[in-house]
């Protein structure tokens, strides 16, 4: 299980939740990401959650940087100077991000984050180990994200980096739908609990790309829609209110109607 940090009092505006971009596999997508960011922006939000997966795999190495990575950083460090508070929460295609030039921008970066929002207290995790019987899943992870990792794809040419990554992203995305076909409620309801326990009123998760609600008298956890399928996003008001908000490019989502990337 992902800990849990203790809450960071939102100080002014609204929060905007954005989950699994997975940007890049659709023309625009990464102009049209960013115009949903300085629209949030100039309606007042100035704190904005990037809940994992932003990009189809995001290395923190300049070997990875594409136009479009270079794009999208430098929009969130425009972002960052205008005051707007950018908090990362690390998705499973996300790798060596923290501490690597690619995070200036961010306000805060890691497993998890929570953030309390007038009277509300809301708990954010990317969801990828929220299913503990999705043993591939944890295997590939473990073997994928660590400093050994690490240290060779540093050392690694930049073309021979570029194919391992792409032949590991094809097998994620082939392990990471295995356990999918149905969601892991148990293990959902448990992980509200888990943040309830932890002080905060609700858990907010990415990863399995469907829009998804439980809430009993001792948890809620709320699934939020894939940006990638939906392009929807989540608006937590000052008064801790939390809405989903459908943008105007919904009807160049890409749609492909399975859990999970």
């Amino acid at each position: 299980m992902v800990p849990l940090p203790p809450p960071v009092r939102v100080a002014e505006g609204g929060v905007a939740v954005f989950a699994d971009a997975h940007l890049g596999q659709a023309e625009g997508d990464g102009d049209d990401f960013l115009l949903a960011l300085d629209e949030v922006a100039a309606r007042g939000f100035r704190t904005i959650v990037l809940l994992g997966d932003i990009f189809h795999y995001f290395i923190g190495s300049s070997k990875f940087e594409t136009p479009l990575v270079r794009k999208l950083l430098d929009g969130w460090a425009s972002l960052a100077a205008r005051g707007v508070s950018l908090r990362y929460v690390e998705g499973n295609r996300d790798f060596f991000v923290g501490g690597s030039p690619f995070s200036a921008s961010f306000a805060s970066y890691g497993d998890a984050d929570g953030l309390a929002v007038g009277e509300r207290r809301y708990a954010f995790v990317h969801g990828d180990r929220i299913n503990t019987g999705d043993l591939p899943y944890r295997f590939w992870r473990r073997l994928s994200k660590n400093p050994v990792s690490e240290a060779v794809l540093h050392l690694l040419p930049g073309r021979a980096a570029r194919f391992i990554v792409s032949r590991t992203e094809a097998r994620l995305y082939r392990t990471n739908f295995r356990h999918k076909s149905r969601l892991p409620e148990a293990a959902l309801v448990e992980e509200g609990r888990r943040a309830r326990r932890a002080g905060y009123d609700a858990v907010l998760v990415g990863h399995f790309h469907v829009g998804w609600l439980r809430e009993g008298p001792d948890y809620v956890t709320r699934i939020l829609p894939a940006w990638l399928e939906e392009r929807t996003h989540a608006e937590i008001a000052p008064d801790g209110t939390l809405t989903l908000v459908e943008e105007p490019s919904a009807s160049r989502a890409v749609r492909r109607g399975r859990h999970g990337a």
